[in-house]
């Protein structure tokens, strides 16, 4: 991931710029227009949209569809940088117990085998 620029005056993570080769900023939550990374492409930088950062952190098109009949945008963002990937949570926990450290890696592939199904 390579930041390219910064949107913002205050040089935090808020109002950044991330090329759109490779892996992606983490999200967070916030109620301003620069709370969240942005991509910059060889056309123009642009705000992910609400659907992007729900994918980004694991969730079905499908529920982001639910949450969004019931909830503003700003409030889409919010719940996307308030989540956690269920894979980084089950890696954090694996750390915490012996013999555990790989079992992330069984969730992500009994996912993906979900998905190609």
């Amino acid at each position: 991931m390579a930041k390219v620029g910064q949107i913002s005056c205050d040089g935090s993570q808020c109002g950044s710029v991330f090329s759109d080769d490779g892996s992606m900023a983490t999200l967070t939550a916030g109620t301003h227009g620069y709370a969240n990374p942005h991509i910059c492409s060889k056309y123009r930088i642009r705000k992910l949209t609400p659907l992007e950062c729900w994918r980004l952190m694991g969730f079905s098109d499908e529920d982001f569809h639910k949450a969004e009949l019931e909830n503003s945008n700003t409030q889409l963002y919010k719940q996307a940088g308030n989540s956690i990937v269920e894979n980084v949570l089950v890696a954090i926990f694996g750390q915490m117990l012996p013999g555990k450290e790989n079992v992330y890696r069984e969730l992500g592939n009994k996912n993906y085998n979900k998905e190609t199904e």
